[in-house]
């Protein structure tokens, strides 16, 4: 019995040690596992704000990061611009629709001569969106199936997220309007056109009596006025849309599964960017066409109408993700 019992503490003693080295060696094995950052897929998603990417990580069973780039894909769409001469275009046509002339006829006729110049009665400009941001956002899980969530976060990119301006082929047409309003000043500051040299009296009164040249946008609404834009120094005539860079975001979505494994996970998102106030289209000289100016017509007038209402942007996108790990 007393060699039975001893033969028994010997292995117990012996097997102490190394009961006590695999229990450590697990333990560490378990502290070695991240608790946090477990997890990290890669995916792209396609929605308002373009098509992007984004990669996403699980901090724990309720929050979810995501960081990524989305970009609109490059488009143009045309507007057009009428020049006139004075306060208001005139009709090229009779009441019995024969064709007559009109005083912008008849100064882009002295134009031509002048400076060999053509000046077209209409303006073509090309609108681009560069609506590329930068975003991170947290998802927060509140629910027990963890695929509803709230989101929160931002986007960032340039404020100038859309820009126009006249096409090539219109340049001439826009020296030319330069030229003609560079002349009717002079005219009208009874100066020379160069120092010495004087325009006809017949001419400098045919000036002084048309007006100037440019493009009826709209009207001021401070005071009624008729808003006439004309080239800048460059002879180009541009507008930009603008926003905040910084764009904080608010939204919720619903994700799941759709595969086997749980590699493969699909995302709906719905909700609003902040643009920090009213979008601004800020022209060459400075106008700004949303808050100065009334009455805007045409496709610009157009235009204008739709981003104006916009405090805010609605967002939604779809998304496509692979666990990584």
């Amino acid at each position: 019995m007393r060699k039975t019992t001893a033969i028994l503490t010997l292995l117990l003693v012996t097997a102490l040690p190394l009961v006590a080295q695999d229990a450590a060696s697990m333990d560490f094995k378990q502290k070695d596992k991240p608790e946090y950052f477990n997890h990290l897929s890669i995916g792209v998603n396609v929605g308002t704000t373009g098509i992007g990417f984004e990669l996403n990580s699980h901090v724990c069973d309720w929050l979810n990061l995501r960081a990524g780039f989305d970009f609109v894909p490059h488009f143009t769409y045309d507007m057009k611009f009428h020049i006139q001469i004075g306060d208001s275009i005139e009709s090229k046509y009779d009441a019995d629709g024969n064709r007559v002339e009109t005083r912008f006829d008849h100064m882009a006729d002295y134009m031509k001569q002048l400076t060999g110049l053509t000046v077209n009665d209409e303006i073509d400009m090309v609108g681009e969106p560069h609506f590329n941001n930068f975003k991170f956002i947290a998802d927060i899980y509140p629910f027990r199936n963890k695929r509803w969530y709230f989101s929160a976060g931002f986007y960032w990119s340039s404020s100038k997220i859309g820009r126009a301006y006249n096409t090539t082929a219109d340049m001439s047409s826009l020296l030319a309007v330069s030229i003609y309003n560079n002349i009717y000043n002079k005219v009208i500051n009874e100066e020379d056109i160069i120092e010495g040299i004087a325009l006809p009296p017949d001419i400098c009164d045919r000036f002084a009596t048309y007006g100037p040249m440019g493009m009826h946008v709209g009207d001021f609404k401070s005071d009624g006025t008729k808003y006439m834009m004309v080239p800048g120094d460059d002879n180009m005539v541009r507008a930009n849309l603008q926003v905040n860079a910084f764009k904080p975001y608010f939204g919720a979505g619903y994700s799941g599964n759709i595969s086997r494994d749980g590699r493969l996970t699909f995302a709906v998102n719905a909700g609003i960017l902040l643009w920090g106030g009213r979008p601004k289209i800020m022209l060459h000289d400075g106008v700004e066409m949303i808050s100065e100016l009334d009455n805007i017509w045409g496709q610009v007038g157009h235009y204008v109408d739709i981003v104006r209402p916009f405090n805010v942007y609605p967002m939604l996108n779809a998304s496509l993700s692979y666990r990584l790990f």
